[in-house]
């Protein structure tokens, strides 16, 4: 089951990727090509696979997870700026952009790089699922790393939220309203990961689960806004003011 949702999740993300490669080419709205490009490689690397041989090149201690960590900020950040300037959201973008939304990015990067080198990461595994647990160190660290990792792209989401759901309620048109939807399934699967890091060992599937479906619903959001500004009909005034918000 993880496998199929790390493969898909890898898969659909190199098709949105590669979908918008003219767009970039000839340089329209290459933010989002660079968010895609974020998302394909940040889904590369929790492949156990690709993760393994990396992370030997590394030293195999799993530092290829904290780069991880750190390429999920990157893209939660880009993608939380663009989703809110096409919606016209002046508060999410403050949010974001604004002290509160730099204290977030720096608070949750500092504490996950602190739980990190605090744990005894040695032995490349991805997920950090396989590593030993000497003296019962880790089994302390891991949630409290887990959750400093998802805590900034959890603020994101709610900063995002209630303009999302208000979208999705709108007289825009439906494939708009559709990625608003998926956005927000994206956003509130990412906003429970945080508490969900807590979650006893039996329960890391459905974990895993909520991660993977919180970057579908935000690749698909966002491949669905940018389908609804190359779609011609429906050209209205709502139509013409989310397209200008997009470039």
């Amino acid at each position: 089951m993880i496998a199929t949702l790390q493969w898909g999740t890898l898969i659909i993300c190199s098709v949105v990727l590669l979908l918008r490669v003219p767009d970039a080419i000839q340089g329209r709205n290459r933010t989002v090509f660079g968010i895609l490009v974020l998302a394909t490689l940040c889904s590369l690397l929790s492949v156990p696979g690709p993760y393994e041989a990396i992370d030997a090149a590394l030293g195999g201690w799993n530092l290829t997870h904290l780069i991880l960590r750190f390429l999920v900020f990157a893209a939660v950040l880009l993608v939380g700026l663009r989703v809110a300037r096409g919606l016209a959201d002046q508060r999410g973008y403050r949010l974001i952009a604004g002290p509160a939304g730099r204290w977030a990015l720096a608070i949750s990067a500092a504490a996950a790089a602190a739980t990190f080198f605090l744990m005894d990461t040695r032995g490349s595994s991805a997920g950090l699922l396989g590593i030993p647990d000497h003296g019962g160190r880790n089994t302390i660290l891991a949630p409290f790393y887990a959750a400093a990792g998802r805590a900034y792209p959890a603020y994101v989401s709610l900063a995002l939220l209630p303009a999302l759901l208000a979208t999705t309620r709108s007289q825009l048109p439906r494939l708009v309203r559709a990625g608003a939807f998926l956005t927000s399934f994206g956003a509130l699967a990412t906003a429970t990961s945080v508490p969900a890091s807590f979650a006893p060992e039996p329960w890391i599937p459905a974990q895993q689960t909520v991660n993977y479906v919180a970057v579908l619903g935000y690749v698909l959001g966002l491949g669905l806004f940018w389908i609804s500004g190359r779609v011609p009909k429906e050209s209205g005034n709502a139509r013409a003011t989310f397209r200008k918000n997009q470039e």
